[in-house]
């Protein structure tokens, strides 16, 4: 499994916090493993390690959003990064809003969202893919770049 971790560490994958919750009463972390699965209708897949109370949070709210990065803005990623271990209060203290359609939080910085309805969730392995239709969405079209792994140099082997 060694050679399976070396390569799957090159697999390029788009950066992003991913929050869950109500208010600071919610959860983020920062994702990696996060896709997009239909086109009709929209379907967002996000995976979420079991352990972590995100995981929890997600199937008890029904509801995720991914939140936008733009390339560059490492700090506002570092925020959320991390293991779930290094506390669960990472929206404690920052001016969350409700998202539109789920009332999910959008977390300050993110320069975009995709506000999910989950309608779909499947265990693989040590992690559940959550899969959510987009009910709202919105991004500031100056950003022509996301922040990647490649980009920020933040990558996430599970």
């Amino acid at each position: 499994m060694k050679d399976a971790q070396k390569v799957l560490k090159k697999l390029e994958y788009g950066v992003y916090v991913v929050t869950m919750g109500k208010g600071a009463e919610g959860n983020a972390f920062a994702a990696s493993w996060v896709t997009q699965v239909s086109s009709d209708p929209p379907l967002i897949a996000v995976a979420v390690h079991n352990k972590h109370q995100s995981s929890r949070l997600i199937k008890d709210n029904k509801a995720f959003v991914v939140n936008m990065i733009g390339e560059g803005q490492e700090a506002v990623v570092k925020a959320y990064y991390g293991p779930a271990e290094s506390g669960y209060e990472k929206l404690v203290g920052t001016s969350v809003k409700d998202s539109p359609a789920t009332g999910t939080p959008l977390i300050p910085g993110a320069i975009g969202y995709l506000d999910c309805l989950v309608v779909n969730s499947v265990t693989t392995g040590n992690h559940t893919l959550f899969v959510g239709k987009v009910k709202a969405a919105s991004l500031d079209d100056r950003v022509t770049k996301l922040m990647t792994t490649t980009n920020s140099n933040l990558h996430y082997t599970g």
